[in-house]
């Protein structure tokens, strides 16, 4: 799948301008305005998966505008903004369709065949932008009023952008082939926008099931050294209940349990065979990996590869 990426930041300071201004008229048909008397800092990172692209925009204070001799090229694909993250909120003026601002964790569906403008004001601000090809999608987009709306579900707004930040990547995690990229990413946007009730029910039981479960396994790589990290507490943090995160795991062939215990004992196995924590305890690495008790964790580590912790090291 294609990936592109574009900073200000390789360019002299009196080319950046220019420079933006050449790139966003190729890749998105709108014109950049800076704001008075600054040097614009903006960074990009566009993929494109088939029927669907996503951009990311990191951006200084700017005003992007897309008008009515821009629309003529016939785009009218379906746009979501979302605002992922940061602390700065950003600004809609959509045609007929009023102002609008967007603080992070908010976000609205829009069209690219209605001219409109975006005003980014702090320092840093950040967007996520989804566009969806209307001739591969129509079913689903034409149910849609034309016209702005935000997208209200919370659950479904934090998985779709942390899907779409993780596809932001050099090398996206996960062995999905582009188009199972696009079919979750176009499962979740049915869930944002309220697709009809069959639609809806294929789409939990696949884009929204899928980035849970994506979610819950992030976390717990995130976390694996508490001790204390139990069913419990991940469906706490989810919003979900034990026995869903337990199940969605036997889906997979696995458990809550033996998952959890891989993840420690890799992270375990990668702290003994690293050279510069060679002087580090045994037991001191068997604690921080999450292991409450250092034989079971012997015990554990032996079975799970074969050879002891100190054979790891000395290998």
């Amino acid at each position: 799948m294609a990936f592109f990426k574009f900073s200000t930041l390789q360019f002299p300071d009196h080319e950046r301008m220019m420079a933006a201004q050449d790139i966003y008229a190729a890749v998105a048909n709108i014109e950049l305005k800076p704001a008075k008397d600054s040097v614009p800092n903006i960074e990009t990172m566009i993929r494109l998966l088939p029927g669907v692209s996503i951009g990311w925009v990191k951006t200084s204070p700017l005003i992007v505008d897309r008008k009515k001799k821009h629309i003529a090229d016939g785009n009218d694909d379906l746009a979501l903004l979302l605002n992922p993250l940061g602390n700065a909120s950003w600004g809609t003026s959509i045609a007929n369709q009023g102002d609008s601002i967007w603080s992070p964790g908010m976000g609205c569906i829009s069209y690219n065949d209605l001219p409109g403008t975006i005003s980014f004001q702090g320092q840093q601000t950040y967007m996520l932008n989804i566009n969806l090809s209307r001739d591969m999608y129509g079913p689903l987009i034409a149910r849609l009023k034309h016209g702005q709306s935000p997208i209200t579900d919370k659950e479904v707004f934090n998985h779709l952008s942390r899907y779409a930040l993780d596809l932001m990547r050099d090398d996206p995690q996960g062995e999905e082939n582009p188009l199972e990229q696009t079919n979750q990413i176009v499962d979740l946007i049915a869930l944002a926008i309220g697709a009809p009730r069959d639609y809806t029910v294929h789409a939990r039981q696949n884009g929204l099931k899928q980035a849970r479960m994506k979610a819950v396994k992030a976390d717990i790589n995130l976390h694996y050294f508490r001790g204390d990290m139990s069913v419990d507490w991940i469906a706490r943090r989810h919003g979900i209940s034990p026995s869903y995160v337990r199940a969605m795991f036997e889906r997979e062939g696995t458990s809550f349990t033996d998952y959890v215990l891989n993840v420690r004992l890799k992270k375990a196995f990668d702290c003994l065979s690293d050279p510069l924590q060679a002087k580090r305890a045994v037991n001191d690495i068997a604690y921080s990996s999450g292991f409450n008790n250092s034989t079971w964790f012997y015990r554990a580590f032996k079975k799970h590869f074969g050879f002891s912790p100190g054979e790891a090291r000395a290998g």
